[in-house]
């Protein structure tokens, strides 16, 4: 599904498209992680920020990567 760039805002913010290589990268260079492994966290915990902050942050916390 491509990003409808006409809508903004909270809704809009609140996911990570793994379908836009800026947004993955962008959530890969918060957590200091391979882009890779971030996009396995999108397929695996869906598209919701909060979701994917979560279980990457676990996942630092616990020494995983």
């Amino acid at each position: 599904m491509s990003d409808d760039k006409r809508k903004v805002g909270n809704p809009d913010r609140s996911r990570v498209s793994s379908n836009e290589r800026y947004e993955v990268d962008q959530a890969a260079k918060k957590h200091g992680l391979p882009p890779a492994l971030v996009q396995k966290v999108i397929k695996q915990e869906g598209p919701m920020r909060k979701d994917i902050d979560s279980y990457l942050d676990r996942m630092k916390k616990n020494g995983q990567k």
